[in-house]
């Protein structure tokens, strides 16, 4: 093999500048490492499924400082979230809810922040830090990552075909998401932990509650606990003492001021459970509103048995009333 005189110099020079080469890039790679940084990793994964439908990401997934990470468009439209990116201010917003979920650069001092990354032109974000924020669920299995809204699986099954008194009990229990800024609550000058769920009756997947001056009504939307109305129920408490709050008198009182949302038609009484008091000291009350907004007391804990009704002993020990049978499939009260 021949080199001319410029082949072999060229040659010579390279091979002069490889230790060096190296150095700087054990260099840059602890300096990296210092930080926190490494570089992205491209991973294998069958796929990542959101709600019943793989992601459309033709940017691969990529595995960033130990997060998994995806692009932002594809998982923005799959959530049903607007997003907007501003180069500028280097920040990511992601508007689902009525709180928008605000993404920066990561910051060393700040681990709990959440953040971005920007490869290439694309900008990714951490798929389970904002899935989780935005209420969802993740399972994972050897082929796939599923994000699920909150009533999915064996939960979904339960809420939509369980029995009345279970369905209402872990109902409102679940957390609850607006796209409509919350009203601001104003409550009582008291020490008395009250509240009142009120269903329609045959119904489990709505309700009307009270919080302080605000009533809420919440529903199923997109297997999601959705708060669909609010309106204050009266004028905002003063800083007074008070042990006369009563939660379901201010709802049936209730003149809807400051409402966003639609107010529901009533066709229908609504079953309501009112507690009131501290822990074993608390009382909770069993009736029903009729459809003119009349209550009817059907039984409390800490009346004598004996001087009750049969039907006013199981109205006790359950939120159903002993004749309801569920009937949310037909959506009477529209």
């Amino acid at each position: 093999m021949k080199l001319d005189r410029t082949g072999f110099q060229r040659l010579f020079v390279a091979l002069l500048m490889l230790p060096l080469l190296l150095t700087t890039m054990h260099q840059g790679d602890a300096e990296a490492a210092k930080q926190g940084i490494t570089a992205p990793q491209s991973i294998q994964l069958t796929d990542i499924v959101i709600a019943g439908q793989p992601l459309n990401n033709k940017i691969k997934p990529l595995l960033i400082d130990g997060k998994l990470m995806v692009p932002l468009k594809p998982y923005a439209e799959a959530v049903g979230a607007s997003y907007h990116w501003d180069a500028k201010q280097k920040q990511v917003t992601l508007q689902k809810w009525a709180e928008p979920l605000i993404l920066k650069e990561q910051l060393r001092k700040n681990q709990q922040q959440l953040i971005f990354k920007v490869v290439g032109k694309d900008v990714y974000v951490p798929l389970r830090d904002v899935s989780l924020e935005l209420g969802y669920t993740l399972e994972k299995t050897n082929t796939q990552i599923q994000i699920e809204p909150p009533i999915h699986g064996k939960l979904k099954e339960q809420l939509y075909e369980g029995d009345l008194v279970a369905v209402r009990e872990a109902f409102i229990h679940l957390e609850t998401h607006s796209v409509h800024p919350y009203i601001e609550v104003h409550r009582p000058n008291t020490e008395l932990l009250s509240s009142v769920y009120m269903f329609p009756q045959g119904e489990a997947l709505r309700y009307f509650t009270v919080d302080g001056d605000v009533l809420s009504l919440v529903e199923v939307k997109d297997d999601f606990p959705m708060v669909t109305y609010q309106g204050y129920v009266g004028a905002p408490f003063d800083n007074t003492f008070t042990m006369e709050y009563d939660p379901l008198e201010l709802f049936l009182a209730n003149k809807a001021k400051d409402q966003w949302g639609t107010y529901p038609k009533f066709n229908k009484p609504l079953i309501y459970k009112y507690t009131t008091g501290w822990g074993d000291s608390s009382t909770t009350f069993y009736g029903r509103v009729t459809i003119d907004k009349k209550e009817e007391l059907l039984g409390m804990t800490g009346d004598p048995v004996t001087v009750l009704s049969a039907n006013a002993k199981k109205i006790m020990k359950t939120f159903k009333l002993p004749w309801e049978s569920r009937t949310d499939t037909q959506q009477a009260m529209e």
